[in-house]
């Protein structure tokens, strides 16, 4: 057996999350206490509308997925298991570098604090978006194309066979909406404050890379997966692969298919949701996903790994 752990991004958050991983933990609850007091509220009551600010949703997510890997790691620990490598889904990248010893998890919350105000200011004219896509690629590129005289559009995260999220300025995802929506595909407009991941948030992503080179990033001590790349990370390239996903397409579906072709044979989703196990799913069938969105789905999760192995 070979063990995955991936880490959910943006969407994933929800009032109340970490809250179980804090009360059960003691690994948990010294990360969750480290981080400023009005964000731990933030996790534990905050609103919809103060969680979907991208500069409280992220450093938030990155939390409370952090204090799950420590969680699961205990257990892990307790159980004679380990995790063989990780991967991440656009903010998740961050906890999973921080998982795999990049960087500490204080040198991660300043750097995803930055990293959230930063996005936040490059979309904040409103004037952009993102959608969710259920239908074929190729079809999906015929409406990108169709739509991109409209103004800047383009595909931004590969999530899954049939499941594609486009970015763009509002103009031209109106366009492809109407387009996609003839063409028989669905179009599922993103709760989201503009296009990331694409040439608009170009400029965060500069400064990202600037920031980065004020800490120490050391080399992963286990293979974490780059959305950039859908390859694992190289020492030599950390700070310039870290910058550029924040303007780049997430290769997801690359990124599980070759985590799967190197053995993973067992996903384990840490943090708020359970979006990355669906994905996976359809992603491939063959291999088993948990879900560790609490301490139950935790504990569940560890006891079904044990038996097996």
């Amino acid at each position: 057996m070979k063990i995955a752990a991936v880490f959910s991004g943006q969407g994933a958050q929800k009032a109340g999350m970490g809250k179980s991983f804090y009360e059960n933990s003691k690994a948990a609850k010294d990360i969750l206490d480290s981080i400023p007091s009005r964000m731990l509220e933030y996790c534990f009551e905050g609103s919809d509308e103060e969680l979907s600010r991208t500069e409280i949703t992220q450093p938030c997510l990155y939390a409370v997925s952090c204090a799950g890997a420590a969680a699961l790691n205990e257990a892990f620990v307790e159980n004679g298991l380990e995790i063989s490598m990780a991967a991440g889904f656009s903010l998740g990248e961050y906890s999973a570098l921080c998982f795999g010893g990049v960087f500490s998890f204080s040198d991660g919350f300043e750097i995803v604090s930055n990293r959230g105000r930063w996005m936040a200011e490059a979309v904040g004219d409103g004037k952009s978006g993102m959608a969710a896509v259920i239908g074929t690629i190729d079809k999906i590129n015929e409406a990108v194309e169709y739509a991109s005289n409209a103004g800047m559009i383009l595909p931004v995260n590969y999530n899954s066979p049939k499941q594609t999220v486009v970015a763009g300025e509002n103009a031209a995802l109106a366009k492809f909406t109407e387009k996609a929506s003839e063409m028989g595909l669905r179009v599922v407009p993103l709760s989201v404050s503009g296009a990331f991941h694409s040439p608009l948030m170009s400029g965060a992503a500069d400064k990202l890379k600037d920031l980065l080179s004020n800490y120490q990033l050391n080399s992963p001590r286990i293979p974490i997966y780059s959305n950039v790349t859908a390859k694992p990370f190289e020492k030599d390239d950390l700070a310039e692969q870290i910058s550029r996903q924040t303007k780049s397409p997430v290769k997801w579906e690359e990124t599980v298919r070759n985590m799967i072709n190197d053995g993973a044979d067992t996903f384990i989703e840490i943090g708020a949701g359970s979006t990355l196990c669906g994905l996976i799913r359809r992603i491939d069938k063959s291999v088993t996903t948990y879900c560790a969105e609490n301490m139950e789905g935790l504990k569940e999760a560890v006891a079904a790994i044990t038996a097996q192995s």
